[in-house]
C-alpha cells in the first residue's frame, strides 16, 4: 500500500480519526444511510482492503480508477481505496449509458473500474497514463478527475490534485464552519463535482456524510425533510433550480428543517426574489449560501453568504460573492487588463486551489490556466478563465450576468452545445442539427434543452432520434424538444441561425403546451390521466407527449417531477413525484393516483 505525506491531505485526516488511540474518536460515525451507519475505523478497514484489491491489479501512483457505483457508503471506500492505492479516480454517475461510461474509461486512460462487481482491471488498459494525470504539474498528486461536457464536441477530462483538493477542504470548512457534530447531505450526482465537496471536507473535519437514495432528488418537501430529520442532517447542498422548487412547494405546508442550519446554493442564477421565498418558508432559520465555482477552480470557489437576519444585496441577481479560501478574483477586459470599476468585465480565478488542468490536452490547458500576473508573491501562481461575464458593484458585490462562449447551464448542468450537436449530426439519417437552451416556461429562470434538426430521405424521427441519444449521452444532455425539419435556418455568412432554431423551438412549445398548469382549466369529469398529460406536456414544452411515452427519455428529470406532483395536489391529486420518475409513463403514474 502507498504510504502518503503528513497533513493536509484529506486521506491523512480520515486515518488519523481512523486509528486514533481515543474508542470515542474511532467509533465516530463518518457514513450514514436511513438503515446503517459506518464508522471511521470501519471506513478506514474498508478503504483498505478494496485499495489492496486495487494493488494487486497492478493500480498505483499515476493510475486512474473509474468508479460506478449507486451514492452511499461504497462509492467513498471506493474513492478512498482509490487514493490508498496511490491512484486517482474518476466518478461516474451509476445511470450513465455503457456506452457513455465506455467512453470515458477509454478516454480517460482508466486502468481499472470499481461498479457493483467490486475492483477489476479493465481489459486492453495500459500504465502508461502517469504522464496525463500529471499534466505537467509533478507536485501535485492527482485526486479525481472529472468530465464536463466539451466546447470541440467531446467531454472534456479536469484533474484535480491532492493538495488543490486538500486547501479547497479547509477552505469550505472555514467558509460553513463545519464541525464533527456536523452531518451534511450527500445530495449531488457523483458524475457532478459538488458531491466531492459533500464528501470530503466533512470526513475531513471528522463530520459525518448522510445518503439517501436514488429517487430522492424527486421527493417532495415533507418526506426530504422527513429524511433529514431522522437522518440527523445540519446541512444541505441543494442545486439552485430544485431549491427554488422546494421554497415554492413548502409556501404554507406543514413542513419542519428544524435540524437543518445551513443551505448552499448553486448550478444557475438565484435572484433576491429567490431569498424572499426562501426566508418565507421553513428553511428560513437557515443561513443561506450562494455558491459559485466552475470544475477547474475545484468546485465553489466564490460564495455569499446571507444569515437569516442579514439585509439583501440591491442587486436584482443575487452577488456570488467573494473568494473561498486561498482565492483571488480577477475582473479584467478583453486585454486582460483590470476592468474599469462599474464595467463589466470576464471573471478569472487565481489561487492554490485550482485544477492541474485537462487530461491529455495541454493546448486548452495552456489557454484556459495562465500565469497571474496579479500575484506578486508567488513567480508559479496561475489564474483560470472561467468564461464568465461579471460585474462588481461600488459595494464589492460581484454579480454574474452570463456566459462568452456557447456554453449553457440547464437545471443546473453545465452543457456545452457543440457536444450535444456532435452528437445529433452522429445519429444515422440526421444531415444538420443545433442544440439551444430556451426558457422552460416557469416562470422562475429556468432552461430547458431543445433542438432542431434535418433529416434526409427516410431519416429518423424525433422519437427516434431521442433513443439514440439516450444510449450515449447522460439524460441532462438529451433534449426534451427536438423539432424535425427540412432545413434549418442559416445566417448569410452561411452558418446555422441559432437564433432562429432558439425562435422555433420557443413558439413550437409557447403555441402549443397551451396555459401555465396554475391556470388549466378542467372540467370535475376530466380524468386524471388528461390532467397529468396536459401538465406533463406543458413543464416538459413537449406538445406531443403520449400517454405511454417515458418521462425521463423525453427530458423529464426530478424537478419537474416535483412541479408536476404540486400542480397535481393543488387539483386534487395526490401523486408522488418519485412514482412519476420510477413509473416512467403518464398511463402507469395515473393508475396510481387518488383524489384527496
Amino acid at each position: 500500500m502507498t504510504s502518503f505525506p503528513s497533513p493536509p491531505w484529506i486521506a491523512d485526516r480520515i486515518r488519523v480519526r481512523a486509528e486514533s488511540a481515543d474508542p470515542a474518536v474511532r467509533s465516530r460515525v463518518a457514513l450514514r444511510t436511513t438503515g446503517t451507519d459506518t464508522t471511521y475505523a470501519e471506513l478506514w478497514e474498508r478503504a483498505q482492503k478494496t485499495g489492496a484489491e486495487l494493488s494487486a491489479l497492478g493500480i498505483g501512483p499515476g493510475d486512474l480508477v473509474g468508479i460506478r457505483l449507486p451514492s452511499g457508503p461504497g462509492v467513498v471506500v471506493a474513492m478512498l481505496a482509490s487514493w490508498l492505492a496511490g491512484a486517482a479516480f474518476l466518478p461516474m454517475d451509476a445511470a450513465v449509458p455503457d456506452e457513455y461510461r465506455d467512453r470515458l474509461l477509454s478516454r480517460s486512460g482508466a486502468r481499472a473500474l470499481v461498479d457493483a462487481e467490486g475492483p477489476h482491471a479493465l481489459a486492453g488498459a495500459d500504465a502508461g497514463t502517469a504522464a496525463q494525470l500529471n499534466v505537467g504539474r509533478l507536485a501535485d498528486r492527482a485526486a479525481y478527475a472529472i468530465y464536463t461536457s466539451g466546447s470541440t464536441g467531446t467531454p472534456k477530462g479536469v484533474l484535480v490534485g491532492q493538495d488543490a483538493l486538500a486547501a479547497h477542504a479547509v477552505g469550505v470548512a472555514d467558509l460553513l464552519g463545519l464541525q464533527p457534530a456536523d452531518t451534511v447531505l450527500q445530495f449531488a450526482g457523483l458524475g457532478f463535482d459538488v458531491a466531492q465537496e459533500e464528501i470530503w471536507p466533512t470526513l475531513a473535519v471528522g463530520g459525518t456524510v448522510a445518503f439517501l437514495d436514488s429517487a430522492a432528488r424527486a421527493l417532495p418537501s415533507v418526506e426530504l425533510a422527513s429524511r433529514a430529520r431522522e437522518l440527523d442532517v445540519s446541512m444541505l447542498q441543494l442545486p439552485t433550480a430544485y431549491w427554488r422548487l422546494l421554497c415554492a412547494e413548502m409556501q404554507g405546508a406543514d413542513v419542519s428543517f428544524a435540524g437543518v442550519r445551513t443551505v448552499v446554493i448553486g448550478g444557475e442564477s438565484a435572484g433576491t426574489k429567490d431569498v424572499h421565498a426562501h426566508r418565507a418558508g421553513p428553511l428560513g432559520h437557515c443561513t443561506l449560501v450562494n455558491g459559485y465555482g466552475p470544475t477547474e477552480t475545484v468546485i465553489t470557489c466564490t460564495a455569499l453568504v446571507l444569515r437569516p437576519d442579514d439585509p439583501l444585496p440591491t442587486t436584482t441577481g443575487l452577488p456570488i460573492g467573494g473568494p473561498v479560501g486561498d482565492r483571488r478574483l480577477h475582473i479584467l477586459d478583453a486585454g486582460r487588463r483590470p476592468a474599469d470599476p462599474g464595467a463589466p468585465g470576464e471573471l478569472w480565478i487565481g489561487g492554490t486551489p485550482l485544477a492541474d488542468g485537462y487530461l491529455d490536452d495541454p493546448s486548452r490547458t495552456a489557454e484556459n490556466f495562465r500565469p497571474d500576473p496579479f500575484s506578486a508573491a508567488d513567480d508559479d501562481a496561475r489564474m483560470y478563465r472561467t468564461g464568465d461575464l461579471v460585474l462588481r458593484h461600488p459595494d464589492g458585490a460581484v454579480e454574474f450576468l452570463g456566459r462568452l462562449d456557447n456554453q449553457v447551464k440547464v437545471r443546473g448542468h453545465r452543457i456545452e452545445l457543440d457536444e450535444v450537436d456532435r452528437h445529433l449530426l452522429d445519429t444515422p439519417g440526421v444531415t444538420a442539427a443545433a442544440a439551444v437552451a430556451i426558457d422552460d416556461g416557469t416562470g422562475t429562470g429556468g432552461r430547458t434543452l431543445a433542438a432542431v434538426v434535418s433529416v434526409g430521405p427516410d431519416g429518423p424521427t424525433a422519437d427516434g432520434i431521442r433513443e439514440h441519444l439516450r444510449a450515449r449521452l447522460p439524460r441532462h444532455m438529451v433534449p426534451g424538444l427536438i423539432l424535425v425539419r427540412d432545413r434549418l435556418p442559416l445566417t448569410p455568412s452561411g452558418k446555422i441561425d441559432r437564433r432562429a432554431v432558439a425562435a422555433a423551438a420557443v413558439a413550437t412549445a409557447t403555441t402549443a403546451a397551451g396555459p401555465e398548469p396554475d391556470v388549466v382549466a378542467h372540467t370535475a369529469q376530466a380524468s386524471e390521466l388528461s390532467l397529468l398529460l396536459d401538465l406533463v406536456r406543458t413543464l416538459l414544452r413537449a406538445p406531443d407527449f403520449g400517454p405511454d411515452d417515458d418521462f425521463l427519455a423525453r427530458g423529464g428529470d426530478s424537478l419537474v417531477a416535483l412541479r408536476v406532483s404540486g400542480a397535481m395536489k393543488r387539483h386534487g391529486w395526490r401523486l408522488r413525484a418519485s412514482d412519476l420518475v420510477a413509473a416512467g409513463s403518464a398511463r402507469a403514474v395515473a393508475a396510481r393516483m387518488e383524489r384527496f
